[in-house]
C-alpha cells in the first residue's frame, strides 16, 4: 500500500466513520456514544487509511453487537500516544482468538452467536495499517462480555 503521511486530527475521522454508520446503528437499534478527548493532538497519519482502520473496526462492533446492545468509540492522549478504542457489547472473543484474529484470512467463530460471514481480511488490514503508522493494535475480551480493539499512535 501506499501511504501519504499529512498532519492531522483523528477526531473528525472518527466523527465521519461513526456518521456512515447510522443507518446500521438504527437498523439493530445500537446506541453508539463517542468520547473524544477535546485537546487530542495532531499525529502524522494517511487520513484515508486510518479512516479505513476506523470504519473497519466500527463496522465490526456494530456487526456483532446484538439489537438494543452499545457500541462506544474512544479517543484519548496518554503518555504521548494517542489511543482509540472501539468497544462493543457483543459475544466477546475466545483467549485464542485474540491474537489471531489479526491473521489474514481468520474468523473467530463464536459459540452462542449468529456467524457473520467476512472474508477475515478486515482486521489483518487494520493490523498492517496501524503498523505502518508505527503504532500498534490489539484487542481485549471477555466471552460473553464483549469486545474492545484499542490502537495506539505516537504523536
Amino acid at each position: 500500500m501506499t501511504y501519504t503521511f499529512e498532519s492531522g486530527s483523528l477526531a473528525p475521522l472518527i466523527q465521519k466513520a461513526a456518521t456512515e454508520m447510522i443507518p446500521l446503528i438504527e437498523a439493530k437499534k445500537i446506541t453508539l456514544k463517542t468520547a473524544i478527548d477535546e485537546k487530542l493532538p495532531v499525529v502524522k497519519i494517511d487520513r484515508e487509511k486510518i479512516l479505513q482502520v476506523l470504519r473497519n473496526l466500527i463496522g465490526n462492533a456494530v456487526k456483532f453487537t446484538p439489537e438494543g446492545g452499545h457500541v462506544r468509540v474512544a479517543a484519548r492522549l496518554i503518555n504521548r500516544r494517542v489511543e482509540v478504542s472501539v468497544s462493543d457489547t457483543g459475544p466477546g472473543i475466545t483467549p485464542e482468538n485474540l491474537t489471531a484474529i489479526f491473521e489474514k484470512f481468520h474468523q473467530a467463530h463464536l459459540k452462542n452467536s449468529n456467524y457473520m460471514k467476512g472474508t477475515g481480511l478486515g482486521l489483518a488490514i487494520v493490523k498492517h495499517v496501524i503498523i505502518a503508522h508505527g503504532g500498534r493494535v490489539w484487542a481485549e475480551s471477555e466471552p460473553g462480555h464483549g469486545s474492545s480493539f484499542i490502537f495506539v499512535l505516537s504523536v
